[in-house]
């Protein structure tokens, strides 16, 4: 006599998985860029603001425009001729600096005139600045006690107000849109190509 047998769960069809090769990644990770190459790269594209720059090549060349400014602008603190040379670099590096940091946002999907709004905000904070300590200059110089000189700003900023006012939030935004620009500067690249060129980092 046959044993009472448990009705079994109907079996549905189960989703074939695929072979083991499907799973192979599309892309392929470059070697990080080496300092020397990043430096060489960015210099040879000094104003080129076109095309796509992955994270190696911009902070390698932010970290040698940063030591090399650092280390004449320190300097001057006792040879005041170097203070010249490293007013100079930061110069040499401004364009560069902008340009990498363009095809950085460009890297990760963003448009670089974020850039532009930043720089603009940076030239207007200078002028106002330019404008509030101008007329007392000459006498800044000649004063060498920190109270005193500090006393002699807060006088230039009740003199000019307006600039002072415009110079105030200028700096504000440019810090508040620097912190932005920073943040998206630390993303990785696009793995695939996007509207401002293929991808530097992966192929």
């Amino acid at each position: 006599m046959e044993q009472n047998q448990q009705p079994q769960p109907p079996v549905f069809n189960q989703p074939q998985q695929p072979a083991a090769s499907q799973y192979q990644p599309r892309v392929t990770a470059q070697p990080m860029m080496d300092p020397v190459t990043a430096v060489k790269t960015c210099f040879k594209k000094y104003a080129d603001f076109t095309g796509r720059a992955r994270r190696s090549e911009f902070w390698w060349f932010m970290l040698f425009a940063l030591v090399v400014s650092s280390i004449f602008n320190y300097g001057g603190l006792l040879i005041p001729a170097l203070s010249y040379i490293g007013l100079l670099c930061s110069l040499v590096f401004l364009i560069p600096q902008f340009a990498a940091m363009t095809r950085r946002l460009h890297d990760t999907g963003r448009s670089g005139w974020w850039v532009l709004v930043f720089a603009i905000l940076y030239v207007v904070m200078l002028g106002a600045l330019v404008v509030v300590l101008a007329p007392l200059a000459s006498q800044m110089l000649e004063v060498t006690d920190g109270f005193a000189q500090a006393q002699m700003m807060a006088d230039a900023v009740q003199a000019a107000p307006l600039a002072a006012t415009l110079m105030f939030v200028c700096s504000l935004a440019a810090i508040v849109l620097g912190i932005i620009l920073l943040v998206f500067t630390l993303f990785d690249s696009h793995w695939n190509e996007n509207k401002y060129g293929p991808s530097p980092k992966y192929k």
